[in-house]
Formats: structure tokens, sequence, C-alpha cells
């Protein structure tokens, strides 16, 4: 099976051996200066970027299901990053979040890992640190679906005689 193949299970449990689904990423980001930079700079990765600038545009995008990582600001009209966290997991439990922010207070930082974040990357935004993110997050993303789709063989114990 190459790298870009994968063992998926179907809903009626057929196991089928297929392309994997595009890498996408979602950037809902206030500066929209950033938003673009990060944009073209994961582009020039090869991940499928989409944006969205209201919680809203987040949902709709998120209840699709077809987002795989999410690089949120550490607000986004006027909601917290650590409040709108679970309700993406409820949407997608799958979701892997990074949360940007300017601060880093030991209350905040407690908040975003309760509420499930990936990673939490500061102010101004590094490429290189985001990069590596992004890139260990869909590793989980794999490493995951890989687990799903694997059915351990049962192996009869030993019966004394």
């Amino acid at each position: 099976m190459g790298k870009s193949e994968r063992v998926t299970r179907e809903e009626n449990g057929e196991v089928r051996k297929g392309a994997m689904k595009s890498k996408i990423t979602l950037i809902a980001y206030q500066d929209e200066y950033g938003v673009r930079s990060l944009t073209t700079f994961l582009h020039g990765l090869g991940y499928k970027v989409e944006t969205a600038k209201t919680v809203s545009e987040m949902i709709r995008k998120i209840r699709k299901g077809r987002i795989d990582v999410l690089l949120l600001d550490e607000e986004m009209e006027g909601v917290k990053a650590f409040d709108l966290v679970p309700l993406f997991k409820k949407i997608h439990e799958k979701i892997q979040v990074i949360v940007i922010s300017s601060e880093a207070t030991l209350d905040q930082a407690k908040r975003l890992r309760g509420a499930g974040i990936f990673y939490h990357a500061m102010k101004p935004v590094d490429l290189e640190e985001v990069r590596s993110a992004v890139e260990c997050a869909f590793e989980k993303i794999e490493r995951e679906s890989l687990k799903e789709g694997f059915s351990p063989l049962l192996i009869p114990g030993r019966v004394p005689a």
C-alpha cells in the first residue's frame, strides 16, 4: 500500500483500500494579513485551506466534516477559544485544534488544554512552528484512523491438558 493510500472501513462494514482524503485546514483568524500569510504558507506545503471570519461560518464548515485541522485565533467575535473548542469537538470529535494567542497565562493554558486543543502557539506566528504543529496534527489523525481500521487477530488461549 502506497503512502497516499489507506485502508478505510465503510459505513456498511466493508473494508476498502483507496486514496487518502485531502488534508484540509481551516484558518479562523481575525487578522487579515495573518490569514493571507498562513493560507499562502499552508498552500505552499500542499494543504487545502479554507478560511472563516465568523463563528457561524466555522461551525458550518466543520459540520460538513471535511475539516481536519483548525487554526484558531484566541478569540473570535468576542468568544474565547477555550469556549469554542468543546463546541467544535462535539460537532467533529477528531478535529485537531491549534490555538494561536498573544498571551499565555497559566489559567488560559489550563483552560485550553482542558477544552481539548492539540497545540497552543504564540503570536507573533512562527511559520515553522505552525508547519510542525499542522504536520503532527495530521499524523495524529492518520494514526487514529489506522487504529480504527485495525482488527487484531484473536488467538485463543491455551487450554490446560
